[in-house]
């Protein structure tokens, strides 16, 4: 019969596999969900070949987005400086190194992180903020319904606050509940699942309730440096 010592090791040893295990399952389920989406495909009528159902821009978005959750980034850390101060994030380089949890209200260049193509000009002055993303697109053909959200969408959503504008930007990566009331959303600066499947903050995923939505922006073309 096993001794209590071994008894422990056994167990430890079953619950690191079942770590390990949860971890293979979370990313076969990116990897899943990436394959949904590279064959939501539609018809272009007209012609004899399909057309992805989000367009190019949209879909690097969100593999950079799962790119990060699974990177596990927790508020703070260095990496967060990579979305504020780089030029693949807002450039804001002149910032401090953000070393201290709420030191910088980093949702929007976490999400111009994604959309790191979106021309420089775009991504320094608007992505920073809901206010500057109301003031330049809320009267533009970037703006959508919310009944007609999809993935890659920017996403702004409600907090207690609710400001006209939106409280906090996240990315759509997952429209295909919508009819159900909800989306998932991949968001940088708030609570929620990490990629290792805690709970925490910094880069995370939530289903976010349509109740919770303020506005949903569509990049255009022309807003992309190419």
């Amino acid at each position: 019969m096993p001794t209590k010592a071994e008894l422990e090791k056994q167990i430890q040893a079953l619950e690191l596999r079942a770590e390990s295990l949860e971890g293979d399952i979370r990313r076969t389920k990116r990897a899943l969900g990436q394959a949904h989406l590279d064959m939501n495909v539609t018809v272009n009528e007209g012609h004899n070949h399909l057309t992805p159902h989000v367009s190019e821009h949209a879909r690097n978005a969100i593999v950079r987005a799962k790119t990060e959750l699974d990177s596990v980034v927790i508020d703070p850390c260095s990496r967060i400086d990579t979305y504020i101060k780089s030029t693949q994030g807002i450039g804001w380089s002149w910032v401090e190194p953000y070393t201290k949890n709420g030191q910088f209200a980093w949702c929007g260049a976490f999400a111009a992180f994604c959309y790191t193509n979106v021309n420089m000009q775009t991504k320094k002055k608007i992505f920073p903020s809901c206010y500057r993303m109301y003031s330049n697109w809320a009267k533009t053909s970037r703006k959508v319904s919310i009944e007609t959200i999809e993935a890659g969408d920017i996403v702004v959503v409600y907090t207690s606050k609710r400001s006209v504008q939106g409280d906090h930007i996240t990315l759509c990566v997952d429209a295909s509940t919508a009819k159900d009331g909800y989306v998932t959303t991949i968001e940088g600066n708030a609570h929620g699942t990490l990629g290792n499947g805690q709970k925490g903050e910094g880069v995370i995923t939530r289903q976010r309730e349509l109740h919770e939505v303020a506005h949903v922006y569509r990049l255009l073309g022309l807003d992309f440096d190419e």
